[in-house]
């Protein structure tokens, strides 16, 4: 079992995130249009592409849309609907990040684990603080069935904490569960000790039920009502 997972792991590769936008940067565009974020979705832990939005007023529309892996521009477009206000978005400073996605993804299992905050995969996009100007990394992680189990923002520069893991309700986790496990393979560790445990004891009812029915006394295995 653990190594599928963590053959699934690593299964999307874009590389560094500062690569991708280093090979933005370079581009004729470039010169007049402004990098207002970064994405990279799905990632376990690192995605298949990272997703860079500019405001060009040379694009139609005044937007282009920028698809990056391993610092190779894959595709381009420049999408008419879908994205409002990125004129108004402040630009990302290239310079000043020194948060790559391998530095980040382990700070963000290292709190994970420390709030016991188990998740599959996680979202990541990289934004300027629209009052600061500094880079900031969000995060939302995401539980294997796809369900949002918590978020945090690190800054890009230093790798500080700009906000602590928080439940899609907006509270903090719980860390007194000593038996539960955070983090990516945490998730993944839960969930199947959870299922072993199920089909445990679907296993040990129909045995029990069996014992019932010949003997008249149960003495293995859940009862039905349990």
């Amino acid at each position: 079992m653990f190594l599928v997972c963590s053959s699934s792991v690593f299964a999307g590769n874009a590389g560094s995130a500062i690569l991708a936008l280093r090979a933005i940067a370079e581009q004729p565009y470039a010169a007049n249009a402004t990098i207002v974020e970064l994405k990279g979705e799905h990632a376990e832990p690192m995605p298949a592409e990272w997703q860079i939005l500019l405001a060009d007023p040379s694009a139609r529309g005044g937007v282009r849309l920028v698809s990056v892996a391993n610092g190779v521009i894959a595709s381009e477009s420049t999408p008419l609907q879908g994205y409002s206000n990125v004129a108004d978005m402040p630009g990302i400073r290239i310079a000043e990040i020194s948060l790559d996605v391998s530095s980040l993804f382990q700070l963000v299992q290292k709190q994970a684990e420390e709030a016991k905050v188990g998740f599959h995969w996680l979202d990541y996009t990289l934004r300027a603080d629209s009052a600061t100007r500094a880079p900031v990394w969000t995060i939302w992680l995401y539980d294997q069935l796809g369900s949002l189990v918590g978020t945090m923002g690190i800054a890009a520069q230093g790798g500080g904490i700009v906000q602590d893991i928080q439940l899609p309700d907006g509270s903090s986790p719980r860390k007194s569960d000593t038996k539960k496990l955070g983090g990516l393979l945490g998730e993944i560790g839960n969930f199947t000790e959870s299922t072993a445990r199920k089909i445990g004891d679907t296993t040990l009812h129909v045995i029990g039920t069996v014992q019932e029915l010949l003997v008249g006394e149960r003495t293995i295995g859940p009862k039905a009502s349990e």
